[in-house]
């Protein structure tokens, strides 16, 4: 029996499906009961619940003898940095209580140490925090998701362009979270031996010139980009809604980002679908 974390999610539904197109028992966790039909309906067993409430997810994780841990994100209003940690130390602190034979933890090229550079930092702790159990472990490092462009979408079709935080011709390596989750699933119900971090990004590298390219292909349009300076990083933030805890937290990791501060891994999966491919099914 294996447990998904975030089913709700790209990455999370992903891994879900892949496990049960193999025809293996699942226990999807999720918060929100009024997606529980469908699941059930699609063949796994549910878990509602609150990822805080340490005891109940101990509890529905007891279950199962595999798992694939997610962090889901914070919303931006809060301080994401406090809050995202404590979603870690509970997932933690609940796979403390377990027998578990394996883990598979979901985490982000360029994860490093740092209080406050969103992500990077929160899942660099979550890595670190899993690596210290005596359970089998594998850390899955993707590549920036190509999903993250989907909010982009609604914003293009009004505007005729869209916003980006990265140059935008700065070519970076971007992957579908159908890919990210195969390779999931994949290390989920490989043998125990198999441990150790997989980076995984899309075939090649995209820039966001390539996304207006990919939207004006399929949306039958000239779409493009409006490229946010690091001048406008905060005041762009603020304006989404981010508090200023969370607006500092993410400037600080999309600077990061945008001037590679991190080590490109050397060992990479390429995943299989392309841009183009992505938003064929996604549009």
């Amino acid at each position: 029996m294996f447990a998904v974390l975030g089913a709700s999610g790209h990455v999370g539904k992903a891994v879900t499906e892949h496990l049960l197109q193999q025809g293996l028992p699942v226990t999807v966790v999720i918060h929100n009961p009024q997606k529980a039909a469908d699941w059930t309906r699609r063949g796994a067993s549910v878990a509602v619940l609150d990822i805080h409430d340490t005891e109940a997810l101990a509890q529905a994780l007891k279950s199962v003898e595999r798992a694939f841990l997610l962090n889901p994100p914070a919303s931006p209003s809060l301080n994401t940095d406090q809050e995202e940690r404590k979603t870690v130390r509970s997932i933690l602190q609940a796979v403390s209580k377990t027998d578990l034979k394996k883990i598979v933890v979901q985490s982000t090229y360029g994860a490093q140490e740092g209080a406050h550079c969103g992500d990077l930092g929160v899942l660099y702790e979550f890595e670190r925090g899993a690596q210290q159990s005596s359970i089998p472990l594998c850390i899955v490092r993707a590549a920036y998701y190509m999903s993250n462009w989907l909010p982009s979408l609604a914003l293009a079709k009004q505007e005729g362009c869209f916003p980006s935080l990265l140059p935008s011709g700065l070519k970076v390596p971007m992957v579908a979270p159908q890919d990210v989750g195969k390779l999931a699933a994949q290390l989920l119900s490989d043998p125990v031996s198999e441990t150790g971090i997989h980076n995984i990004e899309g075939p090649e590298y995209y820039s966001a010139l390539d996304v207006a390219r990919s939207f004006s292909k399929h949306l039958s349009g000239d779409f493009a980009v409006d490229a946010v300076p690091p001048s406008d990083w905060h005041d762009y933030y603020r304006t989404h809604g981010f508090s200023e805890e969370a607006t500092h937290s993410y400037a600080n990791m999309t600077g990061i980002f945008v001037e590679q501060r991190y080590e490109m891994p050397e060992n990479v999966v390429k995943g299989e679908t392309t841009l183009s491919a992505y938003f064929d099914k996604e549009i």
